[in-house]
């Protein structure tokens, strides 16, 4: 370990609160396309992309010119004005997801929250017992009061005390179990929230005859169904966004994470009947839609239709897919199952999935390890396929050392 890094880790020790755990060993100081620099000027390939968010990778010229131009008119002023960047990032995403309207946050927790806010009002407006909302098995909507009792997973919520009420979970991927959840709860759902692949769970993907069914019956029972696409969202699948694979269109999506090319910004989504229920004073934010996070929206959603970005997306992501099913006919004896939608992809280990996270560090590809033994690759949508062959390279590397 050099100077510059154990430095860094002790001073991080001693200034900071310590709830990401034990860091990986490095602090990145610059980067290029999908390439990254440490403190010690040591060159990784970037495969995790700040957890889908650096879509467009490291110092693109155009994200840049956007910021640096929006910077250097105006970078803030308040939500009680007029904000035309707010309004043109808006009707973007309106014209490439469906007609409603657009709330800006600072994050997909944020999203989250309003969005959870919004179908409680919806629902509470027809019934006062209107208000539970179902979710699902190894979700992961966030870590606030009320995305953290949406997410299904007991070590998120554990040891914070009583949880929002009215949420109930139900097994993913299980119509049946979600048809007697309904039939139990008459009258009582307000809405349904779900992941369509889910990352913090492990690259697992939604059914397709699981989200047509919940589609259906949240229409039947007038019930909101909201997508989480705060990772899915934007490109990322290889479709604008992920519920676009399933033939459905929801009533409320959340987004964020690659939307402002690396800034904070979030973004609810709602049909017009749906967004009309949040009357004036019911939400806000004061930094949600700031005029340089948007600004950075236009750039981003510009260079997506100009670059062709869905397709390259669909297509890498197939040479992806194709390595890694390579790979594990190789090495069956180490990799279980492969998951791959667009450039969102997932090989489960049979186990030290994040010894391996390490030992690819070491050997300089950033990954990431998920639901403790899938392997999370995320690269930007600007990856190369030399790229992706010297990924491919490198775990073969790593698997045969386990098998020294």
């Amino acid at each position: 370990m050099s100077q510059k890094l154990a430095k860094l880790i002790e001073e991080d020790k001693e200034y900071l609160f310590q709830n990401y755990g034990t860091r990986l060993p490095a602090c990145f100081i610059k980067g290029k396309g999908s390439e990254l620099f440490d403190q010690d000027g040591k060159r990784y390939i970037d495969f995790f992309a700040g957890i889908a968010v650096n879509s467009l990778g490291y110092n693109h010229p155009a994200l840049n010119s956007a910021l640096h131009k929006q910077i250097d008119a105006i970078m803030h002023s308040s939500n009680w004005f007029f904000n035309k960047q707010q309004i043109e990032a808006a009707q973007l995403l309106s014209e490439t997801s469906f007609p409603g309207k657009t709330l800006f946050t600072n994050s997909g927790t944020e999203a989250n929250e309003a969005a959870i806010k919004l179908a409680r009002k919806y629902g509470i407006s027809q019934s006062n017992d209107k208000y539970h909302i179902i979710s699902f098995t190894n979700s992961f909507h966030g870590r606030t009061f009320g995305a953290m009792s949406a997410t299904a997973q007991e070590k998120i919520r554990s040891g914070f005390g009583p949880i929002v009420p009215g949420f109930i979970y139900v097994p993913f991927n299980d119509v049946t179990q979600f048809k007697k959840t309904l039939e139990a709860n008459k009258g009582k759902i307000c809405a349904v929230i779900t992941e369509l692949v889910q990352g913090e769970g492990g690259i697992t993907v939604a059914d397709s005859y699981f989200i047509k069914e919940i589609s259906s019956l949240c229409k039947e029972n007038n019930i909101l169904l909201i997508i989480d696409e705060v990772q899915t969202g934007i490109a990322r699948t290889g479709k604008m966004f992920a519920y676009q694979h399933y033939n459905i269109e929801p009533d409320i999506i959340t987004l964020a994470k690659p939307l402002a090319g690396g800034l904070p910004l979030g973004a609810l989504i709602a049909k017009e009947r749906v967004a009309s229920v949040l009357q004036p004073g019911d939400h806000g934010t004061t930094f949600g839609g700031n005029p340089v996070a948007c600004a950075a929206a236009l750039a981003f959603l510009g260079v997506l239709e100009e670059d062709n970005l869905l397709s390259e997306c669909q297509k890498k992501g197939q040479y992806l897919k194709g390595k890694l099913e390579v790979l594990k006919q190789k090495h069956s004896d180490f990799i279980e199952e492969v998951r791959v939608i667009g450039l969102m992809a997932g090989i489960e280990v049979v186990k030290d999935g994040p010894q391996i996270v390490q030992k690819m560090i070491e050997k300089a590809i950033l990954i990431n390890c998920t639901a403790e033994k899938v392997l999370r690759f995320l690269p930007p949508l600007i990856v190369q396929k030399r790229e992706i062959d010297l990924l491919i390279e490198t775990l073969e590397e790593v698997f045969l050392e386990y098998n020294k």
